[in-house]
């Protein structure tokens, strides 16, 4: 099962899309220390950059890994004594919903996934893809760079291409959003302060040239009109 499901290409861009995958193995260590082929690793750098131990049949998972997930809340769910066994299990309840006993082939699992994951649509909306939430993740990291580096109007445009980008994803991504919008908006009234300061020394020159990009990053915000109402103090 774990050649024909598990390492099989379709399943590997099926699981993508619409699992997320807690493998519970018992024997580890037995194995380990009988130096059995499916138990051997391989050197490698993890993402602190240290390089690590990891196991050949679970790419980018060290035997403490291993040993860890079959520590979890997944593995208390086989009461039957018996493997392989494979529990889906509502992710807002942990509550399992479905299970398969013995081996199966991939359409099987894929079949039942799919089941359970429009009854979770049903309930909760629609869920992030784990490609849609690396895009989010890596526009909000420019995004906080830009702010690092003072660049709100950038910011600030970034953010609006961003909104359009996930305004038809599921409530739980345009939430996560919503947040970085938070920041981006604070840091656009910490330069406005900054601004109407500059105004009061009479410089109105450099005061035009920073709002300039900043009215246009602002329209349709809470801080247009304040925006606005600055660029007529620069005249």
């Amino acid at each position: 099962m774990h050649g024909s499901v598990l390492q099989n290409k379709k399943y590997i861009a099926f699981a993508e899309e619409n699992t997320v995958e807690v493998l519970c193995l018992s024997r580890l260590d037995e194995a380990i220390g009988k130096k059995e082929k499916r138990a051997g690793t391989y050197k490698g750098k993890g993402a602190d950059g240290q390089e690590k131990e990891f196991m050949l049949e679970w790419p980018n998972l060290t035997a403490e890994d291993v040993s860890t997930l079959h520590g979890s809340k997944g593995g208390s769910y086989n009461n039957t004594g018996k493997i392989p066994y494979t529990a889906v299990v509502d992710p807002h309840t942990l509550e399992e919903m479905g299970k398969i006993q013995g081996g199966y082939g991939m359409g099987t699992l894929t079949d039942l996934v799919t089941a359970k994951k429009k009854e979770l649509e049903k309930a909760h909306g629609k869920g992030v893809s784990r490609k849609t939430l690396g895009k989010v993740k890596e526009a909000e990291a420019a995004i906080k760079k830009a702010l690092e580096a003072g660049d709100v109007a950038k910011a600030l445009a970034d953010f609006a291409a961003l909104q359009k980008k996930v305004a038809k994803e599921g409530d739980a991504i345009v939430e996560m959003v919503s947040k970085t919008g938070v920041e981006v908006l604070a840091a656009a009234g910490k330069q406005l302060d900054d601004i109407e300061a500059m105004i009061a020394r009479g410089e109105k020159a450099e005061a035009q040239k920073q709002l300039g990009p900043l009215v246009r990053g602002l329209k349709g915000t809470d801080l247009e009109a304040r925006a606005t109402a600055l660029v007529e103090q620069t005249k």
